[in-house]
């Protein structure tokens, strides 16, 4: 059974070698593999390139930069595998890792399977814990696990998993309007055709948490500017949005209306207490405020949950809020 492993490349010039070098270097040898240069303006064209006349597994495509969402889409219009993988220009893999999945994949039947993953920091690595414990699960058990920890990165990712390249097929593409939360979306609506998910403990994978040029990066600094933040937080909402219309349209809504807004609880929250730390004036920080307490979803969620829910919840963000704060400060000064 091929795998087709889908490399977004944007700006990953440092990077872009090693994780090439550790999928070329899997234990599973039955792979395509898609370099999708998304327009990248350092030297990464060339260094596709030199992959694909050195393996026939490697397909590259170019195209102007239009964003990840649209360049996963274009490797997905490629794909002639039986499995999918996704994996990120700047991470890396353990050997094993597809071999690991495949073998998961094909023993119990599954239409996903979810493994764990190394968060590799700049001073130290760490393994990320993982949400749910090693098994089968049907996916009804996935979709009510999420509503507990919706913002998880093990739920909100792609590059921890492996995917049936049919469901993939039925019509199945990032949303590219959207540049915040796309993968959760992803994720979501690929479990409509997920019956069994196999979940796997072993950490497989390496996701790098130093690139100054990656999205998430550049998305945190420019939440410094006024515009930027405004933009920032109606890119939470919308992702909200979603989240919330995927499970009205599932009806799953009803049953767990308290957990699924507490997800827009946290960034409320969440956003007034970061909005204290931010180099905003003063009146910008009243504007971002007054749009918080004015929007139409957040009062909705207000009137939704139940009180004592609302409450609970709230003082659990706000400390949580309060220690990510305190230990950010103590580590600049």
């Amino acid at each position: 059974m091929k795998v087709s492993i889908i490399i977004p490349v944007y700006k990953a010039e440092k990077y872009i070698k090693r994780c090439v070098d550790s999928v070329l270097a899997q234990e599973y040898k039955d792979l395509e593999i898609i370099l999708v240069d998304d327009g990248s303006p350092d030297n990464c064209n060339s260094i596709c390139d030199d992959y694909a006349r050195k393996d026939e597994r490697v397909k590259v495509i170019h195209k102007k930069n239009e964003g990840v969402s649209k360049a996963r889409n274009s490797g997905l219009e490629q794909i002639t595998g039986d499995y999918v993988q996704f994996v990120d220009s700047d991470d890396y893999l353990k050997p094993q890792m597809t071999k690991m999945l495949v073998e998961a994949m094909e023993r119990e039947q599954a239409d996903l399977v979810v493994c764990g993953f190394m968060e590799d920091n700049l001073n130290f690595s760490r393994i990320s814990k993982m949400e749910e414990k090693p098994g089968i699960y049907k996916k009804e058990q996935i979709l009510e696990n999420i509503t507990r920890n919706p913002y998880s990165l093990h739920y909100g990712v792609l590059w921890n998993k492996l995917f049936r390249a049919e469901h993939l097929k039925k019509h199945l593409y990032f949303q590219a309007h959207m540049n915040f939360g796309e993968d959760f979306i992803f994720n979501l609506h690929y479990l409509k055709y997920a019956k069994k998910i196999a979940v796997i403990e072993e950490p497989l994978y390496f996701y790098v948490r130093y690139n100054e040029d990656s999205l998430m990066y550049q998305q945190t600094k420019k939440k410094e500017e006024l515009h930027m933040y405004m933009q920032y937080l109606e890119k939470r909402l919308l992702l909200f949005q979603k989240y919330r219309d995927f499970y009205k349209e599932e009806g799953l809504y009803q049953c767990n209306c308290n957990a699924i807004n507490s997800y827009l609880l946290k960034v409320y929250v969440s956003e007034k207490l970061e909005l204290r730390t931010l180099a905003l004036n003063k009146q910008e920080k009243k504007q971002c405020i007054k749009y918080l307490e004015n929007n139409k979803e957040i009062k909705a969620m207000k009137a939704e949950m139940s009180k004592w829910y609302y409450y609970k919840m709230s003082l659990r963000y706000f400390l949580g809020k309060c220690k990510v704060l305190l230990r950010n400060h103590l580590v600049k000064n």
